[in-house]
């Protein structure tokens, strides 16, 4: 038998083309549909897991801060202040005794200093009031001082006779602020 058509040929050819054209784009709409909704889903189960995350983190914070002391927390608090304050005059010691023994060994065996005043700041500026036999000696002091690499700079003032004999001084030895910080083991 045969078939009897009546929808026009052209007519069926355009119906063809427009269902393969839907097939295509509906095969990768479905795609698409289907890849978003996975990754919503991986989203979603990701969220969950930091939720749980957040709320084991939110008990252990809990359980620590119910374990506190604040006195203990208190008493190493006082402690760290005090060992910092300890820290600072240790790294800031001076050692009087190496200025001492360094003026001690500049000074010339004519001379002999009966006043010191001392001064710390950038540097170690020493006063010393003296006396010495001659104006020659004190040249000659001041020389001692001024040749020794640790003194930066050295002065002389009120130069005047004594009335015990000799010539009374005031001399200004500014020394590097390096002597008083480093101890020579």
């Amino acid at each position: 038998m045969v078939e009897v058509n009546l929808i026009p040929k052209e007519y069926k050819e355009k119906k063809e083309r427009i269902g393969t054209v839907f097939s295509k784009t509906g095969g990768i709409v479905l795609v698409l549909l289907i890849l978003s909704l996975l990754l919503y889903g991986g989203l979603l189960f990701y969220q969950n897991k930091l939720n749980e995350n957040l709320k084991d983190i939110r008990e252990e914070t809990i359980n620590l801060d119910q374990r506190r002391d604040p006195e203990t927390e208190g008493i190493i608090v006082d402690l760290d202040k005090k060992i910092e304050a300890v820290k600072g005059l240790f790294e800031n010691h001076v050692y009087w005794s190496e200025l001492f023994a360094k003026v001690e060994a500049l000074t010339l065996p004519e001379v002999y200093f009966s006043g010191v005043n001392f001064e710390f700041s950038d540097n170690a500026k020493l006063l010393l009031g003296g006396n010495a036999l001659t104006y020659t000696t004190i040249a000659r002091q001041m020389l001692s001082f001024q040749e020794d690499s640790s003194v930066e700079e050295v002065g002389i003032s009120g130069i005047s006779l004594s009335s015990d004999g000799g010539v009374d001084f005031d001399l200004e030895v500014i020394f590097s602020k390096d002597i008083l910080l480093n101890h020579a083991q």
